[in-house]
């Protein structure tokens, strides 16, 4: 699927207002949201001014000397999720319905799936992670997580709540996983909630949420890539890359904030690591380091290409490699830290 959210590109909707209303069931929505962590912004806010995009005057720095290479894995044509593991690399494949796992040399050591929707197949399987010695797929064509041992056998699946109806367009995309359930998010562009997925059944989180996910000791980490935006004259919602970004993390249904991101990078995708979180920034074609307290630390390498991909996705090895996976480029690239 190519790509449906760009940097300002609005979600249309239709308008509710009855002829002589002065204030829209549109506008009630934004109205009710100013006291949510995540508001709707109008769409003359002066929060979404582009001269308060950090990219403007942000000087990359090379801390650690990383270095980016192009790694390549025969027969994976669309990497749309990665997961790095002790012994091996797990390669979701959008175009062959696969995961592939794979050595530190791109070697293949084994091939998982193929098309279909019975156990230990996939249609358009989109990330994986891994929890508690099991490894969790999200087989976004099927709306479910399939889950895996340690040894790629098929153990379970989680089935995903059916949005098709109301969102035909709905494709979910992240994944993350703790003790208290499978959490996955997507774009759309008419849900704008993360779902925890659990023992006690399906709960939203979040309210006006777009955007990545990442599970780091126990913890669910959550960063908006994007902002929902209003636009009194047409009446509709819009969402745009351009605004702020913060650090949530998941305290039940409730997003809390945890520090502000410098802003306009759109982050679609993280690691969260001791020293703050490392991050693909499709604005800034970069992968960025930041710290907890949301400060830029460091750029570890520039990929063009990032602002075509809906999906890319990260992992870090034990090594402090960083393997990014693009499905629309048909790439991964890995970062290696160089000579200090």
């Amino acid at each position: 699927m190519k790509k449906r959210i760009r940097l300002g590109v609005c979600f249309c909707a239709a308008v509710l207002c009855a002829a002589g209303c002065k204030k829209s069931d549109n506008y009630r929505i934004l109205e009710a949201s100013r006291d949510q962590t995540l508001p709707i912004y109008e769409s003359d806010d002066e929060e979404l001014d582009g001269e308060k995009n950090a990219l403007k005057t942000l000087k990359d720095v090379y801390t650690s000397g990383y270095e980016a290479e192009e790694w390549k894995v025969a027969g994976v044509a669309e990497p749309a999720g990665i997961l790095c593991r002790q012994e091996d690399i797990l390669i979701v494949d959008r175009a062959s319905h696969s995961v592939t796992a794979a050595d530190g040399s791109g070697k293949v050591l084994q091939k998982i799936g193929r098309e279909g929707s019975g156990a230990g197949e996939f249609r358009n399987p989109t990330a994986i992670s891994e929890y508690g010695g099991n490894v969790y797929v999200l087989d976004g064509g099927n709306q479910r997580v399939q889950i895996f041992d340690e040894n790629m056998d098929y153990v379970d699946e989680v089935g995903l709540r059916d949005v098709k109806l109301s969102d035909p367009n709905y494709v979910p995309g992240m994944l993350a996983v703790n003790a208290s359930g499978v959490y996955v998010a997507g774009l759309s562009s008419e849900r704008f909630v993360a779902d925890r997925y659990g023992q006690d059944g399906r709960e939203e989180i979040g309210n006006n949420f777009l955007g990545t996910i990442c599970s780091y000791q126990e913890q669910i980490y959550l960063i908006n890539s994007l902002v929902r935006t209003y636009d009194k004259k047409s009446d509709s919602f819009g969402a745009v890359s351009s605004g702020p970004e913060w650090v949530f993390t998941a305290e039940g249904p409730e997003l809390v904030e945890q520090c502000s991101l410098p802003q306009g990078l759109f982050i679609t995708d993280f690691v969260a690591e001791d020293g703050g979180i490392t991050c693909i920034s499709a604005s800034g074609y970069s992968v960025f380091r930041i710290g907890w307290n949301g400060e830029y630390q460091e750029t570890v390498a520039r990929i063009d290409g990032l602002l075509d991909e809906e999906y890319p996705k990260i992992s870090v090895n034990a090594q402090g490699d960083y393997f990014i996976a693009m499905p629309e480029a048909g790439k991964i690239f890995r970062c290696r830290k160089g000579a200090e």
